[in-house]
């Protein structure tokens, strides 16, 4: 399943994990739309292009960017996962370029 954005599109991933697929898709989503939120009050307008993809793996949120990411934008993510959105899961986050 992909998450589309204007015309840029980020991978996500839940469907090969036990539970509910769909409440991960959907957690994703909560995640990265908070994250790109934090990004534009930080007029930050390219930040969802550098991401690849994400996969939400056990709790464990793996992030692939295309580009090496700044400390701010990791920290978007970090927010968000922690945050109400995900379940307050604030698991670390594994960052990953390619």
């Amino acid at each position: 399943m992909d998450l589309q954005l204007a015309d840029y599109i980020i991978e996500i991933d839940g469907t090969q994990v036990d539970g509910n697929p769909l409440w991960r898709f959907n957690r994703i989503h909560m995640v990265v739309g908070y994250a790109q939120t934090l990004a534009d009050l930080d007029n930050n307008e390219d930040y969802y292009k550098k991401i690849k993809s994400i996969y939400d793996y056990k709790g464990h949120l793996m992030v692939t960017w295309k580009t090496k990411p700044t400390n701010n934008e990791k920290e978007y993510l970090q927010k968000a996962w922690g945050s109400i959105v995900s379940g307050y899961e604030g698991n670390e986050i594994e960052h990953e370029i390619v």
